[in-house]
């Protein structure tokens, strides 16, 4: 069977877009902010660095959770068509919805922008999104005047696509009129983190050998011969063969150990360096080490993750739906359990405070316990109190008769 060369460019863009930046005008777009049109990505940046890799890893892992969903007018009003399955299952043929989210949210911590692109097919419907990352972006015009948005690929493809089409997700959204500011402000921190890392490393190597001065008392000994002897005593010696450890010298020759000590950063000043950094992205130790309390959570989540999912929410709206669509109540939103992490008794309270007002389906009760669903007719039943009753039928419900419409 012959084999053919597949490329993934080809799998998102189609073969038959290649050539097509060669029919856009080359003229830089000029902001408002200034003829800054482009933005690179750092070759030594943020993900580079273990802590930012720590802290980047978990938000992005717990935005990951959030389910996407194509709705009309109320959040229960879910619609299940092409849109909705896409973006709740697999968005695109190499990646399913978790880790579509997880490398969106990781692109945008990473370079503070991250840009998705819309894949249809000839009719103008759907058919996938695509995360994508090029090594540089720049901002074109074309001869009708539209902005573009060119993508330059580390593999040296060039696609170029209205900007407007575009799902663009943007951090430290500042000075640039499109693009979010990037993380070189953070960079000493990182190099600070790194030269800690390498410290503790090079202390461990330097306090495990043995150092130290070889002296030849009443000999004058010529420099070839003083080497010579400094060789073979480090050859015999200080070597990992020797599993004894003792060394042979005559009289002429004593050893003087010199004891080196490196200086490192102690646990509060390491605390501190790495805390900078956790401060910069808005997480806590506790996050980071997946040791958090309720509470924590609750912080972290309405501090960061919730204010991912309505960012996402707008991006995702204004791009895949037309503006009459919009204003007919139709949205995406990344809804998330809020109740994951929080404590039985906090469940339970929630339970004695809304359930008695028909608020909730037994299934949706036993979802909030973490038990297994009944399905069927059981489980779309709603729950409610009987102390709680339509104020309609409440004369009726209290005397137990029927409902005239008369007062007693």
């Amino acid at each position: 069977m012959k084999k053919e060369k597949r490329s993934l460019f080809n799998m998102i863009f189609g073969k038959s877009k290649e050539q097509q930046n060669e029919n856009i005008t080359q003229t830089q777009f000029q902001l408002l902010s200034g003829w800054n049109t482009n933005f690179s990505t750092l070759p030594e940046g943020t993900y580079n660095s273990k802590v930012a890799r720590q802290v980047i890893d978990r938000i992005a892992t717990h935005c990951a959770k959030l389910v996407p969903k194509h709705i009309q007018g109320s959040i229960t009003n879910n619609i299940r068509g092409e849109i909705n399955f896409l973006l709740s299952n697999q968005p695109n043929p190499i990646m399913n919805t978790f880790d579509f989210i997880y490398r969106i949210v990781s692109l945008l911590y990473t370079d503070c922008n991250a840009f998705v692109f819309i894949a249809k097919d000839s009719e103008g419907f759907i058919t996938g999104f695509y995360p994508v990352l090029a090594t540089n972006y720049k901002l074109l015009q074309g001869a009708d005047g539209t902005m573009y948005l060119q993508f330059d690929f580390i593999n040296g493809k060039i696609y170029t696509i209205p900007y407007l089409e575009l799902i663009h997700l943007r951090l430290f959204y500042n000075r640039n009129d499109v693009f979010g500011t990037s993380n070189r402000v953070l960079q000493t921190d990182l190099n600070t983190a790194d030269t800690v890392t390498q410290g503790i490393d090079k202390a461990i190597k330097t306090t495990s050998n043995l150092k130290g001065i070889l002296l030849y008392e009443n000999s004058m000994l010529k420099e070839k011969d003083l080497k010579t002897n400094k060789d073979n005593f480090v050859k015999d010696f200080l070597n990992m063969d020797n599993e004894g450890g003792i060394a042979a010298l005559d009289a002429k020759a004593k050893f003087q150990e010199v004891n080196l000590k490196p200086i490192t950063l102690d646990e509060e000043q390491l605390k501190r360096v790495n805390y900078n950094i956790f401060d910069y992205f808005g997480v806590s130790e506790k996050i980071v080490s997946n040791s958090f309390t309720e509470e924590e959570w609750n912080a972290f989540y309405e501090g960061v993750i919730e204010s991912r999912a309505i960012q996402m929410s707008y991006a995702f709206t204004n791009k895949i739906f037309k503006r009459q669509s919009i204003k007919d109540g139709h949205r995406i939103v990344f809804t998330a359990n809020r109740l994951q992490y929080a404590s039985l008794n906090t469940k339970t309270n929630l339970l004695k405070v809304v359930a008695p007002w028909a608020m909730l389906k037994v299934d949706e009760g036993r979802e909030i316990l973490d038990l297994a669903p009944l399905g069927g007719e059981e489980g779309n039943r709603i729950l409610q109190s009987l102390n709680n009753i339509d104020s309609s039928i409440a004369n009726t419900y209290q005397v137990g008769g029927k409902n005239d419409g008369k007062s007693n």
